[in-house]
């Protein structure tokens, strides 16, 4: 069992009849994430998108509120998104993005504040160094749902050591991603080192599985949750008990987001 804390399907390749097929039929805990920075019209492809993921009562999030204006933020509010990312990689006028250079500005603080209020998760994936301690300062629930670490692999979206500490340190949670950028390598063997190098070295009970399925390429041996399966008879190789995989696969994650799980009888609407 995977709790995925980031798929993109809902702004994927597929076509629309292929999304509602695996949003039906995937049998492990995945979030959606809205990737919204291309999107002409980022609320109403929500609107239409979150009409089948409740259907399907799946977990959503939005990755990317530079559409949003303060109404936006309010209605966003209302329809509980698990988490939203203030930027994708560029600046925006929320934030710094990762490829970027802004600070988190005062209608960005503005927008964590809103988030907070509504018990809604800040995801700092993809915040430059600046924005990122900017935002750990404001933010109730801070996490990253899709990242690497850039002691194994330099990269502007992976997380130095201090950030992840300072994740850990507010009980957030920290997606450990598959995508070959950010871990340096394009095998399940270099996505294991990544999971272990977390492990070894900040411990077990934050780390948790930020696939980035449909939003990048994905590595060679690792297509699809069922791939999912020689990723933990590898960690068993290593040492760890089954008891521990099922830590980072799915209990973390669904320890994390227990305040919030979706309820079939809340009517949402955007």
């Amino acid at each position: 069992m995977i709790f995925d804390l980031h798929n993109d399907l809902p702004t994927g390749k597929l076509s629309n009849k292929d999304k509602r097929l695996e949003y039906v039929n995937t049998s492990d805990d995945v979030i959606y994430a809205f990737w919204t920075t291309e999107l002409s019209d980022a609320t109403g492809f929500i609107r239409n998108g979150i009409n089948e993921l409740f259907s399907a009562n799946q977990a959503f999030a939005i990755e990317d509120l530079g559409f949003a204006n303060r109404l936006d933020v309010e209605t966003i509010c209302d329809i509980k998104p698990y988490y939203c990312g203030l930027t994708h990689n560029g600046d925006n006028a929320l934030a710094g993005g990762a490829l970027g250079h802004g600070r988190l500005t005062v209608f960005g603080k503005a927008t964590v504040n809103r988030l907070n209020r509504a018990a809604i998760a800040i995801d700092s994936a993809h915040l430059n160094r600046e924005s990122f301690f900017d935002v750990a300062n404001a933010a109730y629930r801070l996490i990253n749902t899709h990242t690497g670490l850039n002691s194994l692999c330099e990269h502007p979206r992976n997380l130095t050591d201090e950030q992840v500490k300072l994740i850990l340190s507010r009980g957030g949670i920290v997606g450990l991603t598959a995508v070959r950028d950010f871990i340096g390598g394009n095998s399940s063997a270099d996505y294991i080192r990544l999971i272990d190098g977390f492990v070894q070295k900040f411990g077990i009970d934050g780390a948790c599985i930020g696939t980035d399925f449909h939003g990048t390429e994905p590595l060679e041996n690792l297509r699809n949750y069922d791939d999912f399966e020689q990723i933990e008879y590898a960690l068993e190789n290593l040492g760890y008990e089954s008891a521990d995989v099922r830590k980072i696969f799915y209990d973390n994650a669904n320890n994390y987001f227990k305040y919030r799980r979706y309820n079939p009888n809340e009517t949402r609407h955007l």
